[in-house]
């Protein structure tokens, strides 16, 4: 099942995906409720996260939906299904999630990824992670805003997990319980900050990771039971057409179980915190193509849908909120 936010006549709703069309999500379990009276409150899903936090049982009222909206559909035209059933060409979607607990990254957990950064050095012994703040986070069809001064604009296909279940100090024999489903992040980097002007050759991922819009993600999520084996999906990334990452995401240092138990040894995860789970080789930094205004990003992922992306170049200028 794939799941989406998106935009209809002007308001925020929680969808699942059919096809080419999307569902209401909560304007259809208020009709199925009432139709074949089901006992139990019927309340709106405020969000994606909060969708997240009711678990299984949320999960079992979206299959729910799902079923008994298809075989109202069998032979209805779509006029005649409430106003609950969408095309999905003409709804404005949003990211899956835009208000994470956290946005968890990994740099350098692609073995050909850290051989284009790197060199012949030997691979990590432990998880590099930085944290990306929730106003990083754009959504399909969204500009990548950069200030002017920007020049050296980078980009990062990553398979993003999205977590379902809270846990601490999480065995990796039981990492895969608490994931919920994966999505796609672009990883934006202003590379101006890899230490190049420092003599320590101190990175500062802050300024490089952490700016508005340098998290684009979607299109969807997809829940866990669609994708067999998220290490063997494909990843591929174009700018303006080309193709510059391509990859298996086999090729990871660190495979998700182990991700999820070491990152829990130190924080509790919680339901919608998202984990990236790093880059393979094909970036900018070592093509040295980085990204400019107006350039088209296209990141695809096997299983999970194609998220696209602008880059627009503006001056900064203050902004009261």
């Amino acid at each position: 099942m794939k799941l989406a936010t998106f935009r209809q006549d002007r308001e925020v709703r929680l969808g699942i995906v059919w096809d080419a069309k999307i569902i209401d999500f909560n304007a259809a379990l208020r009709l199925l409720r009432k139709k074949v009276s089901c006992r139990g409150k019927s309340f709106p899903v405020a969000d994606m996260k909060s969708f997240l936090t009711l678990g299984g049982r949320g999960i079992k009222m979206a299959r729910q939906v799902e079923t008994w909206v298809k075989k109202q559909a069998e032979g209805k035209s779509q006029s005649a299904l409430g106003g609950f059933i969408f095309d999905l060409s003409k709804v404005k979607l949003l990211p899956p999630l835009s208000n994470p607990p956290k946005i968890i990254c990994l740099a350098r957990n692609y073995v050909s990824h850290v051989r284009e950064v790197i060199g012949d050095a030997s691979l990590p012994q432990d998880l590099l992670i930085f944290m990306k703040p929730a106003t990083a986070i754009i959504g399909p069809g969204d500009s990548i805003t950069v200030p002017h001064e920007c020049r050296e604009l980078d980009h990062e296909i990553e398979l993003a997990l999205v977590i379902g279940q809270k846990g601490r100090y999480i065995p990796k024999e039981k990492a895969m319980d608490h994931v919920a489903g994966y999505t796609i992040l672009n990883d934006i980097s202003d590379r101006e900050y890899v230490g190049k002007k420092d003599p320590g050759r101190m990175i500062n991922w802050f300024f490089m990771k952490a700016p508005d819009a340098f998290a684009p993600l979607g299109p969807y999520l997809v829940l866990k039971d669609e994708i067999k084996d998220p290490h063997g999906l494909r990843l591929r990334l174009w700018v303006n057409g080309e193709l510059r990452q391509d990859s298996l995401g086999e090729e990871m240092i660190f495979k998700i179980p182990e991700i999820i138990a070491r990152t829990s040894q130190f924080i509790t995860l919680e339901p919608g915190d998202i984990l990236s789970t790093g880059t393979p080789t094909g970036t900018s930094f070592s093509t040295k193509q980085y990204l400019k205004a107006g350039d088209v990003i296209d990141c695809e992922i096997e299983g999970i849908g194609r998220l696209r992306n602008i880059v627009k170049v503006e001056k900064p200028m203050y902004r009261k909120q």
